[in-house]
């Protein structure tokens, strides 16, 4: 029964449903819309029903029911129970809900696999081309941990239409994989996720060019030594396979392995061994393997029924959400040794966790992705305005325009307000920004320096003297993006 905590006014949600409700949704078998709220008059916790219960609390919010030939409720008695209502979602949704508060079932992006791959692996080059980082550091000022950006910074971008400016990658890598989840998508039975055939054959294909390329070698590959690198003559080679084993796999799949599924790596490994292959070749085979399994691509909150304690999932899902979050990429040891501590859960650990990844350098890569996505800064590559009118725009036509120095200027106001843990109001409006010598041109400012080109763009952190340039909303990059050719488009900004 679900007694109200204003009791001194003799109200209750059962009293309110049981007046208004349950006529039409529940009584003598008749339940309109579907909803049927019979069974909460009688015991049984609304709580439990989240979806309901948001359902119930818009209809009544909204003055949508009863419907106006019923007896209507009071206005003082819908704002009790609307408040009421509110106070028992926010309840039923929250941390301690694990059920309800369960993640998505999603595949790892290809920025995501290709950061996934680099930690894994601690690799000293880039998997394959990343076009989605529109921003790349060229003088090393990114440096989170010190909680302050520079004055002066470089940076670069890519010519339209090309993934030139790359950083040194792997030699042969197959590219990733199109999502095809429209046709060929993932089928999901209980905790057992599977890919389609299809699907399987292209990561598959993909990890054995991992793992095949040139570029594969002690010298690109920090953790060689632990995997792959030739045990000593007096080492057991199959204790020393299961103990490389069980760390790739944990570190793979973001928590300690089951021993059903290890069982089925190390024989496959075993198998390997009793073919000739050596450590190096062996463990590459399994590697190829583990990059195509599904427990390596896909995030999602995994019920470990075989754990003897519940939190330990709990913590370990934590983990995987925050580093992918953060960083998207794995998590580290430290992080996922936190998490199978059972500590991470709890706030102090958690706080210092987070905490320590915002000032570690791989969160570069939340801001390579996020603000671009937020603010849609894909969308300026295509801008064309008016050759005619905006002929400056267009400075070494076709490839570089303009829109290669006004997409710098939001994300390096995003990461300064991240970095610098500053007021989320100066993404709106701020005292401050930054200008490479083209843009200060651009907006009519006098420029300091050379115009430079997209391979090294100096940028210099400024006061505005105008508070209409401080914030995203009225730079370059968003004012172009919600223009055409030749005038504004006031609905689109």
């Amino acid at each position: 029964m679900i007694q109200s905590v204003l009791a001194k006014k003799d109200f209750s949600i059962e009293g309110t449903f049981k007046a208004h409700c349950v006529e039409c949704h529940g009584a003598k078998g008749k339940v309109k819309g579907e909803v049927n709220l019979l069974s909460f008059t009688q015991g049984k916790d609304i709580k439990s029903d989240p979806e309901l219960l948001q359902t119930v609390l818009e209809v009544i919010d909204f003055g949508e029911m009863p419907p106006e030939e019923n007896q209507p409720i009071d206005n003082t008695e819908r704002k009790l129970i609307v408040s009421e209502l509110k106070k028992l979602l926010e309840e039923s949704v929250s941390v301690g809900n694990e059920e309800w508060m369960n993640a998505p079932i999603r595949r790892m992006t290809r920025f995501q696999y290709a950061n996934a791959v680099k930690d894994l692996l601690d690799l000293k080059v880039e998997v394959f081309p990343l076009p989605e980082k529109m921003m790349r550091d060229r003088s090393g000022y990114f440096k989170p941990a010190s909680g302050k950006m520079p004055t002066k910074m470089t940076v670069s971008s890519r010519a339209l239409g090309k993934s030139g400016l790359i950083e040194p990658r792997m030699d042969g890598v197959a590219p990733f994989p199109q999502d095809l989840r429209a046709e060929h998508g993932y089928d999901t039975q209980g905790d057992h996720l599977s890919l389609s055939p299809l699907l399987m054959e292209d990561f598959f294909r993909l990890s054995r060019s991992i793992v095949k390329s040139p570029s594969f070698n002690q010298r690109n590959i920090g953790s060689w030594g632990k995997y792959f690198a030739e045990p000593n003559s007096e080492v057991n080679q199959m204790a020393e396979v299961k103990t490389r084993l069980r760390s790739l796999l944990t570190l793979a799949f973001r928590r300690p392995v089951q021993d059903k599924t290890f069982q089925k790596y190390f024989s496959y490994a075993k198998h390997q061994i009793d073919k000739g292959l050596g450590m190096g070749d062996v463990m590459k085979e399994v590697l190829s393997a583990i990059l195509a399994s599904p427990r390596f691509l896909y995030l999602y909150d995994q019920d470990d029924k075989e754990s003897t304690q519940p939190e330990s999932s709990q913590n370990l899902d934590l983990a995987s959400r925050l580093s992918f979050f953060l960083w998207g990429s794995l998590p580290d040891e430290e992080l996922l040794q936190a998490a199978k501590n059972g500590v991470l859960i709890k706030p102090e650990s958690l706080s210092k966790q987070v905490d320590r990844m915002l000032s570690d350098k791989k969160l570069k890569r939340f801001c390579d992705s996020f603000p671009t996505q937020w603010l849609q800064l894909d969308r300026i590559i295509s801008a064309v305005p008016d050759e005619k009118k905006y002929r400056d725009f267009y400075y070494a036509a076709p490839l570089y325009r303009t829109t290669m120095d006004m997409m710098m200027e939001p994300l390096l106001l995003f990461e300064t307000v991240l970095i610098e843990d500053r007021s989320v109001l100066e993404l709106i409006d701020s005292n401050y920004t930054f200008r490479s010598a083209r843009l200060s041109k651009w907006y009519g400012e006098e420029p300091k320096g050379k115009l430079g080109g997209p391979v090294s763009i100096p940028f210099t952190r400024q006061l505005v003297e105008d508070r209409l340039h401080g914030g995203v909303i009225t730079n370059g990059a968003v004012m172009t993006m919600t223009s055409g050719p030749s005038e504004t488009k006031p609905i689109t900004r």
